[in-house]
């Protein structure tokens, strides 16, 4: 990627300056000793720092170092400015900030993830969700899996559908499940907004609790038949993939005849974060 980027950017810098491979000495010299000052410029920060045996002296020789080709830098910037030096004037502050953007990001994810979290199971308590569409196999498997996971498990269902509504409730009332059914209207056909609103008012209940999203997932049998299953489930885990303290896991179910005639087989679980 580095080689591949660095190509890319060495094509635009010729095409910029038309191909003539002579308006870039102007570009060249700015560029090294630009480099040798700040990198002379670094090792006099070193010395100072670490004081090892002979600092002082090496502290002197990069100094004059870097002055001399600061000095020379200032000089090829100031006289070569519009035939070039323009671009690297430019450039090197910005790769600069970036760099210190990019560092600074670094040690703020090393902090984090230094923090002091649970490594045995025991400690971490699933509050796990389980949106569905309607009572099928797919569900079922769903929601076994959630039970191995956790006994604290919800099935939500979001529609605008009241016929749908009574439908599902009776099939959950013959089915004789213990999981709890929640049910939420959205007038307006919104599956997302709801559920993320629903997941909120857990998260304040159960703030210590790991909040768990178990979704089903279509397998078709066909790479092209994927576009007609599982569009809901990616619009939920796009929502979820920037909420913190959330896992998202799938349980595939591959849609697929058998020798008994019968479709669609259990699959093992896959989980995705």
């Amino acid at each position: 990627t580095g080689i591949v980027t660095l190509g890319l950017f060495s094509a635009l810098v010729l095409s910029i300056f038309g191909g003539e491979t002579e308006r870039l000495i102007p570009l060249y010299a700015l560029g090294v000793f630009t480099s040798f000052t700040l990198s002379q410029t670094g090792m006099v920060v070193r010395w100072q720092r670490r004081k090892e045996p002979g600092w002082r002296q090496g502290r002197i020789i990069n100094a004059v170092g870097a002055g001399a080709t600061a000095i020379v830098a200032a000089v090829v910037g100031v006289t070569k400015f519009t035939h070039g030096a323009w671009l690297v004037v430019v450039l090197i502050p910005v790769l600069i900030l970036m760099f210190r953007a990019i560092h600074r990001h670094y040690d703020q994810a090393t902090s984090e993830l230094a923090a002091q979290t649970p490594t045995r199971s025991e400690e971490i308590i699933h509050t796990v969700i389980v949106p569905i569409a309607q009572l099928n196999r797919v569900a079922r498997q769903t929601l076994a899996y959630a039970r191995s996971i956790s006994n604290n498990v919800t099935a939500v269902h979001i529609t605008d559908d009241e016929h749908a509504i009574e439908r599902l409730r009776a099939q959950w009332t013959e089915s004789a499940t213990d999981v709890p059914l929640v049910i939420i209207e959205s007038p307006y056909r919104s599956l997302v907004g709801p559920l993320l609103t629903y997941l909120d008012e857990i998260d304040k209940q159960r703030p210590d609790d790991t909040l768990t999203v178990v979704l089903p997932e279509y397998v078709p049998r066909h790479w092209w038949e994927q576009i007609l299953h599982n569009q809901t489930a990616l619009r939920i885990k796009a929502a979820l993939l920037f909420r913190p303290g959330t896992v998202v896991i799938s349980v595939p179910y591959h849609l697929q005849r058998g020798s008994d005639g019968t479709r669609g087989r259990a699959s093992s679980q896959r989980a995705t974060r």
